[in-house]
This record gives C-alpha cells, sequence and structure tokens, in this order.
C-alpha cells in the first residue's frame, strides 16, 4: 500500500501516474478543508505541456483522512514546507515495514524527520518535473515527469513502471543539496515573476543568479559537502556555462528537463497569492550554513529578506534591473 499525503500539484501528479502504473493499492489523504472539492471530482487529471501529448486522466484513488500505518508500506509527503509540521504531529509512531518518502525541496525536511523518527527508514524522493496546480487533482506538468529516488528498494523504484514517470535511484543526499543549488533561482524569479527561461537568459536575471549560485557552491565546498548535480556536469562547469554560456544553458535545460518557456518556479505563485514560500529552505539553508562556519552568505541572506518581506503582501514584482541592484550584483558578474 502507498498513502500519498497532500493533493497539490505534485501529489496529484505522483497520484495520477502510481495509478496509471497499478503496482500497488494507493490512498490519498486529504485534509478536512479540502475534502468536499476533492470528492466532487471524479478523475486525476494532469495536462501536458510538453511535446503535446494528451492529458493523463485516470480514476481517483481511494480517499482518506486517517493517517493509519499499519498497511502501509510507502508513505509519500508531498507538502509543502510550512505543512510539514502539522503532518508530523498527525503521524503516529513509524512501523518498521512502513518507509517514509519526503519529497520537499532542500534538506530540511529530512532533517526534520530524522529528529523526529529516530531510526525510521526514510528514502528521499528528489521532484524533477515542474509541477503546477490548476484544481482539486487537476494538475499541469510542464516538463519531462522523473523522480530521483534515495533507495535501493526494487518495489518501489518499480512502483511507477511503464506510466510514464522515469526513476532512477540514487545515493546519498548528494543529489539533495544539487538540486537545492539549482532551486537557489526560484526566489529571484518569485520576486520578480520571471520564468526560468527569464532566468538564464535575461542578463539582470542571469547575473543574480550566477553570484546567487557561486555564492551557495563556495559555502558548500567549505563544509565540504558533496553536490551531484541533476544535470550530467560538475558544479564548476555549470558555473562556467551559466556565466559565459550564453544561449546553450537555457537549450541545456530545455533538452535535459523539457522546460518550456513559459515555465515558472511555484514560488512565483506562492508569492503572487500571498502564500508562504520555502525561501528559507532552500537560500536559507545557505545561509545558516554560512554561520555555522562562521562566514556569510550575503546575497543570499539579502533574498531570502526580500522574499519574507513579501509574504502575505502580494507586492508588484520588481523589475529585473531593480533586483539585481537590491541583492548588490554587478551587471558583469
Amino acid at each position: 500500500m502507498m498513502l500519498i499525503v497532500g493533493a497539490g500539484a505534485v501529489g496529484t501528479i505522483l497520484a495520477a501516474y502510481a495509478t496509471r502504473a497499478a503496482k500497488m493499492p494507493l490512498r490519498l489523504y486529504v485534509r478536512n478543508i479540502d475534502l468536499d472539492a476533492v470528492q466532487g471530482v471524479e478523475q486525476i487529471c494532469v495536462d501536458h505541456v510538453l511535446g503535446g501529448r494528451p492529458a493523463l486522466r485516470v480514476a481517483k484513488p481511494t480517499l482518506t483522512q486517517a493517517l493509519d500505518l499499519s498497511d502501509v508500506r510507502y508513505l509519500v509527503i508531498c507538502v509543502k514546507y510550512p505543512d510539514l509540521a502539522s503532518v508530523l504531529d498527525a503521524l503516529p509512531a513509524i512501523p518498521p515495514h512502513c518507509t517514509v518518502i519526503p519529497t520537499l525541496n532542500g534538506v530540511g525536511a529530512l532533517r526534520r524527520l530524522h529528529e523526529r523518527f529516530p531510526g525510521a527508514s526514510v528514502a528521499p524522493m528528489t521532484i524533477m518535473f515542474n509541477g503546477q496546480w490548476l484544481a482539486p487533482l487537476h494538475a499541469r506538468i510542464t516538463t519531462k515527469p522523473q523522480v530521483l529516488v534515495g533507495s535501493r528498494d526494487a518495489t518501489l523504484l518499480g512502483a511507477f513502471e511503464g506510466s510514464g514517470m522515469a526513476v532512477e535511484a540514487i545515493e546519498g543526499e548528494a543529489a539533495i543539496w544539487g538540486k537545492l543549488l539549482i532551486n537557489l533561482g526560484h526566489a529571484i524569479c518569485a520576486a520578480s515573476h520571471a520564468t526560468f527561461k527569464d532566468l538564464i537568459t535575461h542578463p539582470d536575471l542571469k547575473a543574480c543568479y550566477f553570484r546567487v549560485f557561486d555564492e551557495a557552491a563556495e559555502i558548500l565546498g567549505r563544509a565540504n559537502i558533496s553536490v551531484v548535480l541533476p544535470i550530467p556536469m560538475p558544479v564548476r562547469v555549470y558555473q562556467l556555462l551559466l556565466r559565459r554560456g550564453g544561449p546553450l544553458a537555457w537549450w541545456l535545460a530545455r533538452s535535459r528537463s523539457g522546460l518550456q518557456a513559459g515555465s515558472y518556479p511555484s514560488m512565483v505563485a506562492d508569492v503572487t497569492q500571498g502564500r508562504p514560500t520555502e525561501v528559507m529552505q532552500l537560500n536559507g539553508e545557505i545561509v545558516t550554513l554560512a554561520e555555522r562556519l562562521g562566514r556569510d552568505a550575503p546575497i543570499n541572506r539579502r533574498l531570502c529578506e526580500l522574499i519574507n518581506a513579501m509574504a502575505g503582501a502580494r507586492p508588484k514584482p520588481l523589475t529585473p534591473g531593480e533586483l539585481r541592484q537590491r541583492l548588490g550584483v554587478d551587471l558583469d558578474a
């Protein structure tokens, strides 16, 4: 049995592909506040932007409001970080037969799980696709559907077999740190309401992204933290590509992940809709790590301050030039 907690974009997409694969029974945990809306939907629908593929429509899985893990082999947590505490508070002890699979960005969720449930089996899942929530049990995926799983469990790795969701096994936390590095640019997009393409092609935004990435890579290096990027190249090569690669960086993003010109990170929607963001679980991790080393990460710190100040305010987005000036980044950086 697989239990998916969270019916947002990621939970909806994973539930759809797991249902299509039909490798094991599936339940979807839904909060009281969302129950009426979800009960009125007959199918899960995932729209595909990439390649003009038809929408994925599958039967709605069994809904539950109970976090009973007695028959659950895989507990997949798909909530945003601000909601993680309430989920952990509601969970019983993790039984030995159950593996917890957090899908949240950054390493903070993994750390909190280990602290709360020491000894529990945990297999982090790194979400490599870009998903957007449209309506209850209706999401859009704008990239190639793929995930990385920190496990060698053959049953878990085969849970999406035949569905179209690519699954790759990884070792350790290096890939989680690698995705965190790539995702540091989400806050730049959120502050300026920019797309992924804007982030790596607009001169002002690209300069900001390079400096944010470069600062974080230096801190991770000083902390001796291993990093494996979700693209087939070393960190230093990617830094060079960001700085001097011209349109090649965008071409690589499109070919590797299937990013489309209009795709944007979910943090953009979080800011525009006045929701809490995950900036502290991304850029904030770099700031905290720097402080532990007796150093500073000023550009990531300023970006955290900027996004936190926008929380709940639904502010007017900054222009790329305004953002670059606010972060103190030179255009020739």
